[in-house]
């Protein structure tokens, strides 16, 4: 490894593992960005002989039908190279007992595998060539734009899709979410040339991601990764995934949905990026409100209502930005009343913020909650990947404990009182008309919240 391709190298040294002090989970033992731009974060977990690989390509749409034309270049990216075909391709990986699997959404291309640890070498030589060079032949291209037109065709069917779809033009506009969302017709469009040049644009080594998790050593690991990798090209600057922008609370929006006897409910508020110091605090709130099976909401809309079969809060986080969301799948004769009872408890956790008993609670699941979630090698490596995207440290999962512990009970009431507020929601139900009558506001398809 020499010092012209790498500008940082940051060795951990000792770390507990899953069962070490206070359960908390091991640091990576090397995080070092090549002079073109890739990022290499390896973590020795000698679980099993396997190496969990993770490599992901940040980018920003920035005109409708993109975000298709990724996911056109994600479902084509491992059929074939420009050194061999499919077939070749996929005996090479199976011959290492290695799988890859590519996807892409509005912000990313992850490639997602696993391989045994002697050959990893051969595995990440494999995956360099794919991402530098695939096989882009209108015999590759053509089945692949076919099947992936169709599965966006059939995904936005479900009501659950069809709240998401809703919910995100009810936060960001229409302009947005057409960048945002891929459509069957975009996909069918994309030509061979499309990808070609998005593949330029979008697919270079800087601002990328490669997560190595398992039985490895790693400076041997950081070595492969360097000379195999250290070639790809670092591609355009600037393409950084788009920060989402504030949206405000306000009437929800109504999709209709005839004879439906079932109603969706999505709601959505700003909130604080996993980078932000108030993160931890925000997140022990939403846990007290509707995010365990102990919550506020839970207890109250399904078991002691019974006017909902899934509910729950969450904080979805993508690069520089999180959204509060809140969510209930309902009968359709209890739509309005399972509103009234989500606002009523939105309004309780600022007129009685979480106690003392509910935030050390929250504080535990939290701390045992993630340990579990993250104890195999592919977990660890999946949530190291999606975390560096967002824009945390390595560091971030092993000081997760601690992080909690460190918050002051009056701090997760301000962030109950700063978030929680009925006022700071906007949302979209999925429902029949007649479900959904009591809440009419004064637009044709707006619901008083």
């Amino acid at each position: 490894m020499t010092g012209d391709v790498v500008r940082e190298l940051r060795g951990y040294g000792s770390r507990p593992g899953p069962g070490g002090a206070q359960g908390r989970l091991p640091l990576p033992d090397a995080d070092i960005v090549l002079g073109n731009g890739l990022r290499v974060v390896v973590c020795s977990a000698p679980v099993v002989p396997l190496v969990e690989v993770r490599l992901t390509v940040p980018y920003a749409a920035t005109a409708p039908g993109e975000v298709a034309h990724c996911q056109l270049l994600a479902e084509v990216l491992l059929r074939g190279t420009a050194h061999r075909d499919a077939d070749d391709y996929d005996a090479e990986l199976a011959a290492h007992g290695a799988t890859l699997d590519a996807a892409a959404d509005a912000r990313r291309v992850t490639v997602t595998g696993h391989t045994m640890a002697d050959a990893l070498p051969a595995v990440l030589a494999l995956l360099a060539e794919a991402v530098r060079g695939p096989r882009l032949t209108e015999e590759v291209v053509a089945p692949e734009r076919e099947r992936l037109a169709r599965r966006i065709r059939l995904a936005t069917h479900p009501p659950a899709a069809l709240a998401q779809h809703a919910l995100l033009r009810r936060r960001y506009g229409e302009q947005s979410a057409a960048r945002w969302q891929p459509t069957p017709e975009q996909a069918a469009a994309c030509t061979r040339e499309d990808l070609a040049r998005l593949h330029a644009r979008h697919l270079g080594a800087r601002g990328a991601v490669l997560v190595l998790v398992g039985d490895l050593r790693p400076e041997e690991a950081v070595a492969m990764a360097t000379e195999v990798f250290g070639a790809w090209e670092p591609g355009p600057e600037g393409d950084a995934p788009e920060v989402p922008p504030w949206f405000p609370g306000g009437p929800l929006l109504r999709v209709d949905r005839p004879g439906a006897v079932q109603s969706v409910i999505r709601l959505a508020a700003p909130a604080l990026p996993r980078t932000d110091p108030g993160y931890p605090a925000l997140h022990l709130a939403q846990l007290v409100f509707g995010g365990s099976f102990a919550s506020r909401l839970v207890a109250r809309l399904r078991e002691d209502k019974g006017y909902a079969y899934q509910v729950g809060s969450g904080v979805e986080s993508v690069p520089g930005a999180s959204t509060l969301m809140v969510e209930a799948d309902t009968a359709a004769e209890h739509t309005a009343p399972a509103l009234a009872v989500i606002r009523e408890e939105l309004e309780r956790m600022a007129a009685d913020p979480p106690s003392v008993e509910e935030i050390d609670a929250a504080r535990s699941y939290a701390v045992g909650s993630t340990a579990t979630a993250m104890s195999s090698p592919g977990a660890l490596a999946s949530g190291l990947a999606n975390l560096l995207h967002v824009g945390v440290g390595p560091d971030w999962l092993h000081n997760w404990g601690p992080l909690l512990d460190g918050v002051a009970y009056d701090e997760v009431g301000e962030a109950a009182r700063r978030f929680f507020r009925p006022a700071g929601f906007t949302g979209v139900v999925v429902a029949d008309e007649a479900a959904v009558a009591p809440l009419r506001g004064g637009a044709a398809d707006e619901l008083g919240f």
